[in-house]
């Protein structure tokens, strides 16, 4: 018996949210047919005109190799995290999904533990006891999630990673140092939106 992967999206009202189970059928389509309800995070206020200021100046691609746009990606990728993993620490029902986890972990979707660290950890798990209990019985230690080094990847544009925060009814998708939203009301929008300005970033449709 398949287990439907998708399941925790019976949560959310957005129009053919359902269809997202469907072959062929991309969560952008989603966002698309969510058109009114779809706003992106960035460190600008709005799309750059001139494509010669913003080529010289604002185009920091991490992947590009030059020492300067890498270390001015880092700048801006340390707001994003921080907009990000706050966000992520107001919901107690989330979901992250990547195919960067399906190589150690066997599935690309898996659920964020609210009430302790679990097997789930923001950053490199620290050995504790029953590390080393496992070792002493020969067990292999359960492989866990750096989500820290796993967003880094999405905003270095190695990987795509989308977060479903289904109690605050947002959808984040990005790669690279843009953060794709789909909000259902104005009380998560109005959040995040704070948030966003408190780290420096914009919050714009």
């Amino acid at each position: 018996m398949s287990t439907d992967k998708y399941h925790f999206t019976n949560q959310f009202s957005f129009k053919n949210i359902e269809t997202i189970r469907d072959e062929g059928v991309a969560l952008l389509d989603i966002f698309e047919e969510n058109e009114d309800k779809v706003y992106g995070i960035d460190f600008l206020p709005k799309a750059m005109m001139n494509a010669y200021i913003y080529d010289s100046y604002f185009n920091v691609y991490y992947r590009s190799k030059q020492k300067e746009a890498i270390a001015a990606h880092k700048v801006y990728e340390e707001r994003f995290l921080k907009v990000i993993l706050t966000i992520m620490g107001y919901s107690h029902d989330t979901y992250v999904e990547s195919d960067a986890l399906l190589k150690k972990h066997g599935t690309d979707i898996m659920a964020i533990p609210a009430d302790a660290m679990g097997n789930v950890h923001l950053a490199k798990p620290r050995k504790n006891w029953r590390y080393f209990y496992r070792r002493f019985r020969n067990e292999k230690p359960e492989k866990q999630i750096d989500l820290l080094s796993l967003f880094q990847q999405a905003f270095r544009d190695y990987t795509d990673v989308v977060i479903y925060l289904c109690d605050l009814q947002i959808i984040l998708f990005f790669s690279d140092l843009y953060v794709v939203c789909l909000i259902e009301n104005e009380e998560s929008r109005e959040f995040l939106e704070h948030i966003c300005t408190t780290e420096g970033l914009y919050l714009r449709s």
